[in-house]
């Protein structure tokens, strides 16, 4: 027998308890290297084998329920006879019979936290393409941190869902990697301040294949919202700040003068599709963005005005977005979007998510340019980009299509052969996304989805349930947190709004829509605020 093996005989039970540890080090001073780990997984183990398995798993359910219990979902009733089935064979009704599965669409959605509970907790690297779910030491795309949607769509229920805690990971890894991506970017831009990223990147900072200068800016947006759901100045000053100050320095010297005063990037590209030139849509709505939220965090922040000001000047001058000829938000600065082409990504369209540049409220007409682009592009695509288009929809404010996103997202397949096609898009009778042969951030943009159709608090207020489908004419969540340090807790009976409790974290003023009723609020720092509504409120009276 090989000296690998144990072999346990005339016993009836086996307890094993394993321990694992890394010399890895999240701080390149230190050449990410820290004390060999064999004395704390030892401790670990010990200290475990004196607990017991029963107090063990006490101890774990308690850890994992304090954070998945601060979010509750409940958007209708499953019937019993359906309950009782697999998950599989629900799954299969859903898809087959167009069966109605509420209880299996709200456990979809707890499904995203519960992943990223599970992967990503602090003091931990953050959730990349598997999570911890790799089961290969030559997994597809590396198992890497892709900067231009994947990373950042992992991290998109964080905030909503309450598990900030999650969010810090990410948080941790951007500022970790900033001074070795600085040097990076100094070799391939010369005479630049600040930083940026390629595509491709791993826990150590290097980074390679195709370089996604605005993959930086996205990074640093996670940093800002992480600001704006909390309101920690303190972590604003030491941390959020300095990064989106960084950034913005790096574009302030790679942005490109036009002799009309206009400023593009110069070397654009809109991933993954299309060719690299300057003046690309996706470039400019992340700068876009990034300036706007280092000009708000100056704001708050009350110094530094002339960097903030100077940014602004900046942000005034950048490329807008563009109607094209047929009605779509074009992609690039020619008019040249070909109305048949159904790409999976629609990277044009982040200034409608996540970014805040296109609203509905604010730029309806270049909202209705961007739902003429997404109609085009198609429903049909990967898991990932299904999940992406559920909070396209949600941020038009057009639930039911938001919803038949979801529907197809749910779509359950057993085989891993295609990946770009129509096939190899949906989830494994495990829920999995099935981007093959399985990529998690679709598990993530589709729990955030979930949020933007019930709340949505970009625009500087709380707007309730924005885009509800008709699916759920009932239902209830409880826990959903909104932008200004604010939760929500809120029910609603034949598509109406019954019942909204806002609890302020923050103590700022608040404002809360719902269809065409606003409420007003002066809050207090743990103080709840009841909403007062007579038969309830429609919240498509303004539709």
């Amino acid at each position: 027998m090989p000296a690998t093996s144990l072999a346990f005989d005339q016993c009836d039970s086996v307890t094993l308890i394993l321990g694992a540890g890394t010399n890895f080090l999240q701080d390149h001073t230190k050449q990410w290297l820290g004390v060999h780990p064999h004395a704390a997984v030892t401790k670990q183990v010990d200290s475990a084998a004196r607990q017991g398995v029963t107090e063990l798993l006490a101890r774990h359910v308690k850890d994992y329920q304090s954070l998945f219990r601060c979010f509750f979902l409940d958007v209708g009733t499953t019937a019993p006879d359906l309950l009782a089935k697999t998950t599989l064979a629900r799954l299969e009704d859903y898809l087959k019979n167009q069966t109605a599965d509420p209880n299996l669409e709200a456990l979809f959605c707890q499904f995203g936290r519960h992943l990223l509970i599970s992967c990503s907790r602090p003091g931990s690297l953050p959730a990349n393409l598997q999570g911890v779910w790799n089961d290969s030491n030559e997994p597809a795309w590396a198992g890497d941190y892709h900067s231009n949607i994947n990373l950042k769509m992992n991290y998109w229920p964080a905030e909503p869902t309450n598990l900030a805690e999650c969010h810090q990971p990410f948080i941790d890894y951007v500022t970790s990697i900033r001074e070795v991506s600085a040097k990076n970017t100094r070799r391939k831009y010369a005479k630049v301040r600040g930083w940026t990223v390629q595509t491709m990147n791993n826990s150590c900072g290097v980074s390679f294949w195709k370089w996604n200068p605005p993959g930086s800016a996205w990074y640093a947006q996670h940093l800002w919202e992480h600001f704006a759901f909390g309101r920690d100045q303190a972590y604003l000053r030491k941390t959020a700040y300095p990064v989106l100050r960084e950034v913005c320095q790096f574009w302030d010297d790679h942005l490109k003068r036009r002799p009309d005063g206009t400023l593009v990037t110069p070397d654009g590209w809109s991933p993954e599709h299309g060719p690299a030139e300057e003046g690309v849509t996706y470039d400019h709505e992340i700068v876009y963005d990034l300036f706007t939220n280092a000009i708000e965090a100056a704001d708050v922040l009350g110094d530094d005005k002339e960097f903030r000001d100077r940014i602004a000047g900046l942000r005034d001058k950048l490329l807008k977005p563009k109607i094209g000829r047929w009605g779509q938000l074009q992609e690039w600065e020619a008019d040249k979007d070909n109305p048949k082409d159904d790409h999976r990504h629609v990277s044009h369209l982040f200034a409608l998510y996540p970014g805040r540049q296109i609203t509905r409220a604010t730029t309806p007409e270049l909202a209705e340019a961007a739902r003429v682009s997404l109609q085009a592009r198609g429903d049909k695509s990967t898991g990932w980009s299904r999940a992406w288009k559920i909070n396209f929809w949600a941020r038009l404010w057009d639930g039911d299509h938001a919803y038949a996103m979801l529907r197809s997202l749910l779509n359950v397949v057993r085989e891993t052969k295609t990946i770009y096609g129509e096939r190899g898009a949906g989830v494994y009778p495990n829920l999995f996304d099935s981007h093959p042969p399985f990529q998690i951030d679709g598990n993530f943009g589709a729990t955030a989805g979930y949020c933007e159709m019930l709340v949505q608090s970009h625009t500087g207020r709380i707007h309730l349930l924005p885009a509800l489908p008709k699916a759920w004419p009932t239902g209830k969540v409880t826990g959903l947190r909104a932008r200004g340090g604010f939760e929500v807790d809120m029910s609603w009976e034949d598509g109406r709004l019954t019942q909204a409790v806002i609890h302020s974290k923050s103590g700022l003023p608040c404002r809360v829509v719902c269809g065409d009723k606003n409420w007003e609020l002066n809050t207090t720092v743990g103080k709840s605020y009841p909403l007062a509504f007579v038969q309830g409120v429609s919240p498509r009276s303004v539709k």
